[in-house]
């Protein structure tokens, strides 16, 4: 099983047969990369973009009535990106189930 923290939260990474690239389930503390996304560089991609959905859900910015640059520039700065550099230099087996 692989998983990374994001501001001290744990997500499981799973590969499943889904039409999007990738979703965050923040309920289930899930990111799903599609399994027919096989390209290493795509799935690492993906794996950002769906981390920083996380990110700015954990910062509670998903739940602002307007829009605030410096609280989404903190959560990419201090939730995102800690979790990013920590698995940015290892090997995460993102195979396909």
């Amino acid at each position: 099983m692989t998983y990374i923290f994001i501001g001290g939260l744990r997500f499981e990474i799973v590969r499943e047969n889904i039409h999007e690239y990738g979703l965050m389930r923040f309920d289930e503390r899930q990111i799903v990369i599609s399994s027919n996304v096989t390209d290493p560089s795509v799935c690492m991609t993906t794996l950002r973009h769906e981390m920083m959905h996380a990110a700015l859900e954990i910062a509670g910015i998903s739940h602002m009535r307007r829009y605030d640059e410096e609280p989404i520039v903190r959560a990419i700065e201090n939730l995102f990106f800690p979790a990013w550099d920590a698995i940015n230099n290892q090997t995460l087996n993102l195979t396909s189930p």
